[in-house]
């Protein structure tokens, strides 16, 4: 497996906008040290994210934080994302709110999803894949599905899940 980030000189900004530091990705080593700056999973004009300035990806991001139910054992798990899609390559790291109450929703698994995909040079066809993503597997983030999204660092455990 290997996929593409780009990583920003800073952690837990949300009003940065610049991801210089291209990291490829074919380990759990590399996955680790990447995600522990914010991070974005596109190659944008100018190192500046935003939909219209997107260039390149080579992986599409998917964010779970089980807000589709209250009911635990409807949660999903990477161990049970696994179980879901045995021939499907993908890597995952944890959010930083994982396992912790958000605002009025309780602790629960949150995570972030990497799917590495063939390279993408267009924003809306990365935004239809997200979608089409999303349809097929609603417990991820209706929310998070534009192609400029980045992710807050993060010094968990990750995933990493060969097909």
């Amino acid at each position: 497996m290997k996929f593409t980030l780009y990583t920003a000189d800073c952690t837990g900004n949300a009003k940065n906008t610049n991801y210089p530091h291209q990291k490829v990705i074919t380990s759990e080593a590399d996955l680790k040290k990447a995600v522990a700056f914010d991070h974005v999973c596109a190659l944008y004009d100018n190192f500046s994210r935003s939909d219209t300035n997107f260039q390149l990806s080579d992986v599409v991001p998917m964010d779970c934080d089980n807000d589709h139910s209250d009911d635990t054992d409807e949660w999903i798990t990477p161990e049970k994302l696994s179980e879901m899609l045995t021939d499907v390559a993908f890597a995952v790291t944890y959010s930083r709110h994982h396992m912790l109450a958000k605002g009025s929703v309780s602790a629960r698994p949150r995570f972030h999803v990497f799917f590495p995909t063939m390279p993408c040079k267009d924003a809306t066809f990365h935004k239809a894949i997200k979608t089409r993503i999303y349809k097929e597997l609603p417990f991820f983030d209706g929310n998070a599905l534009d192609a400029s999204r980045f992710l807050f660092g993060s010094k968990g455990e990750v995933v990493w899940h060969e097909r």
